[in-house]
Parts: structure tokens; C-alpha cells; sequence
């Protein structure tokens, strides 16, 4: 018998391709330094209408707009900011959690006419991108990675670039740069 006042948070609950996705996500989110945690995973829907209940035939604030959720359908996973007293304060970090959801091709209810910033769905047909195929990109000098700064940064002043603000380079370029960079300096020498 599920206790419908109790929130699942165990990923394993949630459907395969939840689950990829899912985890996939939370991977991105740790490597860029967002402390993300899980507050609900898989609802039954005897919870989906309890949770409905609320603010309308029962007390407190509504919590859902609907009773057909992709919660019920393990395809859903609601969020956090895992820091105590900022829960749900920090609109900066929903919006790059809603960021790195669009990258992985996550839909993030933060982009909602009714904005659910918590919440984020996949499809039964949902294509994950495995770690190989997550790329992230550095567009501008700043957000290039420190151990790399000196070399675009000199790239940048020979001209290399187009465009200073649009640079557009993975880890993979950066270390295939620096690896050049080394190869012509030993000929050279």
C-alpha cells in the first residue's frame, strides 16, 4: 500500500529512459557545480490526487495543476537547490538546471505558460545523449577553463578567432589545442 502524503525519490522508480535521462542530467548538473537534489520521482496517482486536493478540497497552497501527470507515468522528476534555506529561492540556479534540461533534450516546466521550475519530463521516445555526446562549450574567454585561459587568450590577440564572443570550443579542442601548441614549441626549439 503506497502512503499517499510520502514523495518517492528513488530514480530506480522511475522509467528506463526516466532513468538515463534523469541521470544524465544530474551528471551535467554536478559538472557545473549545481547541488542538485531530488524531491520526487514516481507518484502513484492515488498521491497525484491527494496532491491535487491540496488548496482546492483540502488545505494549503496547490502544489499541481493537474491529476495526469508524467509523475504517475514514471517519466517525470521534480527538484531542489540542496541548500538549506534556498530550496526553492534561486531562480539563477532553476535556469541552469531549465538550460542544461534543453541541452539533454529534457523538457523543464520553468518554460510553462503555468512555470512548474521544479519539474522535469521526458517522452517514452526520448533520445538521451550518452556522456560521450555531451558537449559543453566556451564561448567567451571567461568561460573557458583556467589551465586554457593563457593559450586562447593568446589565440584571441593573434586573430585566430573570428569572433572573441562566439568562440564555441569543447574540452576536446582545448586539450588538442594545448597539445599543438607543445608540438610546434619542441620544434621550434
Amino acid at each position: 500500500m503506497t502512503n499517499e502524503t510520502k514523495a518517492c525519490r528513488d530514480i530506480s522508480a522511475l522509467s528506463p529512459v526516466a532513468q538515463r535521462a534523469c541521470r544524465a542530467f544530474l551528471r551535467e548538473c554536478e559538472r557545473e557545480g549545481l547541488p542538485v537534489l531530488i524531491t520526487e520521482t514516481y507518484r502513484s496517482q492515488v498521491r497525484q490526487d491527494y496532491l491535487y486536493a491540496q488548496g482546492r478540497t483540502r488545505a494549503g497552497k496547490v502544489v499541481t495543476w493537474t491529476r495526469n501527470s508524467r509523475h504517475t507515468g514514471r517519466m517525470a522528476w521534480d527538484i531542489c537547490k540542496n541548500v538549506k534555506g534556498q530550496e526553492y529561492a534561486d531562480a539563477a540556479f532553476f535556469a541552469k538546471c531549465g538550460a542544461i534540461a534543453k541541452r539533454l533534450g529534457i523538457t523543464w516546466g520553468g518554460t510553462w505558460d503555468t512555470p512548474d521550475k521544479p519539474h522535469f519530463e521526458v517522452t517514452k521516445d526520448w533520445k538521451g545523449k550518452g556522456d560521450e555526446e555531451v558537449v559543453k562549450y566556451y564561448e567567451t574567454l571567461d568561460e573557458v577553463p583556467t589551465w586554457a585561459k593563457s593559450l586562447v587568450q593568446d589565440m584571441i590577440a593573434k586573430g585566430c578567432f573570428a569572433d572573441a564572443d562566439k568562440l564555441h570550443l569543447s574540452d576536446d579542442m582545448l586539450r588538442t589545442m594545448a597539445l599543438m601548441e607543445r608540438y610546434v614549441k619542441e620544434k621550434l626549439s
